[in-house]
């Protein structure tokens, strides 16, 4: 049942944004971030679906962020090399509950997920290299 709730849940949304995208077309104020097989979330309940299974790399951003801009390509790269790991961006200023939630400090911050569940360690900064090493041992 929670399954169904879930799927039913991320059905809703990517009608949404379809229909948003398609009607309404791309809104210039909002700024995206996403580069490569990245998928940039603004919903927690959307959050906890795309991180209840698998291995998960959370990019936590800002759009100010001069740090996190430089990066994105990397990350966008990193999305494509690792097919196998789901890469999600979330805006630290549109979805405050879910940074709060795992007390996002700096950006950008990098959470992994092993099914499920966020590990201890977290990549903290631009350090491409520790993040792609972090990313080989989820995905093993």
């Amino acid at each position: 049942m929670e399954y169904s709730r879930i799927l039913l849940a991320i059905a809703i949304y990517i009608v949404l944004r379809l229909v948003r995208t398609r009607f309404f077309g791309n809104n210039s104020s909002t700024t995206s971030m996403a580069h490569g097989k990245v998928i940039e979330v603004d919903n927690p309940v959307i959050f906890k679906a795309l991180t209840s299974s698998g291995p998960v790399v959370v990019d936590f951003f800002a759009t100010w962020c001069g740090p996190c801009k430089a990066v994105a390509p990397v990350v966008g790269k990193l999305s494509e090399t690792y097919p196998n790991v789901r890469f999600i961006q979330v805006d630290v200023d549109k979805v405050r509950s879910v940074a709060q939630e795992l007390q996002v400090r700096a950006m950008p911050t990098f959470v992994l997920y092993k099914d499920g569940s966020p590990l201890e360690k977290r990549v903290v900064g631009g350090n491409m290299k520790e993040l792609e090493e972090a990313i080989k041992g989820i995905s093993a």
